[in-house]
């Protein structure tokens, strides 16, 4: 019996009603997946936006803040500059004043030099008269000690011209020691003549830049240095502006001095020194040395702890050096004489 078209048709219907519906509860499922994977989607992205504006939320109030900071600072340049204005206009008003002074120091600093030429010529004339009166006054104290040291030499010469002349058949053994006691005092008197001149003029200097080693080797090629005494040479050879020739005549005293000071028997030793703001040459002899209450005597002229001589050598040693801008001193233990010389130009290279 075949089925009623109707309801076949509705059966149809219903099937593909159930097929639709089967579909559209499949295709709302997964919009409702999509809408759920979307939704997620959504909710990270606000949560990225909502740290982004947080993060420039964060940057526009540290741009705020700089602003702020900024602003301030700058209020502060503008009243550091209205200062800076007010101190240029001050310091303008200062330096047109300075000026002023300036040319008026200018001329009063002119009228003060001629004044001052005036002045040092006045105290060059005045010095000059006091060191000509002083050498005098000198003269005058120690001319009755020289009266004594040449009377001395003068006798012996005088008595051996009177016995060479009354003993004619004399042995000739006996007329050379005479004659040998003429030179000795003739020599004596020489001597004592020569230190008294080179103190009483101070002849200029003659400066040129000398070895100091050559110096003191020419030194000592005129002292006999005994067999007994042993002297040594120290130190690197140093170049100075000097006389050579006055400097050598302090060296020859110095080092007779150390000699004789040891009774020609020990060592003298010459160290050169290269110090900081001079050059030292030290006279060092292993003698006792000068007791302390003389030592501030030494250098005065007419004071000598020896029987014979003027006592006019170590005055005249310090003289000359004084007079090459140098010092002289003296210390114990050991006894050691030291020649200061200042450094001029190139006088601390190595003489080669």
């Amino acid at each position: 019996m075949e089925r009623d078209p109707v309801l076949r048709d509705l059966t149809e219907i219903s099937v593909n009603a159930l097929k639709d519906l089967e579909l559209a509860r499949k295709e709302l499922k997964e919009n409702d997946l999509r809408m759920q994977e979307m939704n997620k989607l959504a909710n990270e992205r606000v949560n990225e936006m909502s740290r982004v504006n947080q993060q420039l939320q964060d940057k526009i109030s540290f741009v705020e803040t700089m602003t702020k900071s900024i602003q301030e600072k700058n209020e502060h340049l503008e009243k550091e500059l209205k200062i800076t204005e007010t101190e240029k206009i001050n310091y303008s008003k200062l330096n047109s004043l300075l000026k002023e002074d300036l040319t008026k120091v200018i001329k009063k600093e002119k009228e003060l030099s001629i004044k001052q030429i005036f002045l040092e010529r006045k105290v060059k004339e005045q010095a000059e008269n006091l060191m000509k009166g002083e050498k005098m006054s000198i003269i005058g104290t120690f001319t009755s000690r020289l009266a004594h040291d040449i009377r001395n030499p003068l006798s012996k010469l005088k008595m051996s011209h009177d016995i060479l002349c009354n003993s004619p058949n004399m042995p000739v053994l006996e007329k050379i020691k005479h004659q040998q006691r003429i030179e000795s005092a003739i020599s004596n008197m020489t001597h004592i003549i020569e230190d008294v001149l080179e103190f009483v003029r101070m002849s200029e200097l003659n400066m040129h830049e000398t070895s100091l080693k050559t110096i003191i080797k020419s030194s000592l090629e005129g002292i006999h240095i005994p067999p007994s005494v042993k002297l040594e040479i120290k130190g690197d050879d140093r170049m100075t502006l000097c006389d050579s020739r006055k400097l050598e005549a302090v060296f020859i005293n110095l080092i007779t001095n150390a000699i004789e000071s040891i009774r020609g028997k020990g060592f003298v030793t010459i160290i050169i020194k290269d110090n900081k703001e001079n050059i030292e040459i030290c006279f060092e002899d292993s003698g006792s040395g000068v007791i302390p209450r003389l030592q501030e005597k030494i250098f005065e002229p007419m004071f000598t702890t020896k029987q014979h001589g003027t006592g006019l050598g170590l005055a005249i040693c310090k003289m000359i050096v004084e007079q090459h801008g140098g010092r002289l001193i003296y210390k114990n233990t050991p006894s050691t004489f030291s020649v200061l010389m200042p450094k001029v130009n190139n006088s601390t290279m190595v003489a080669q």
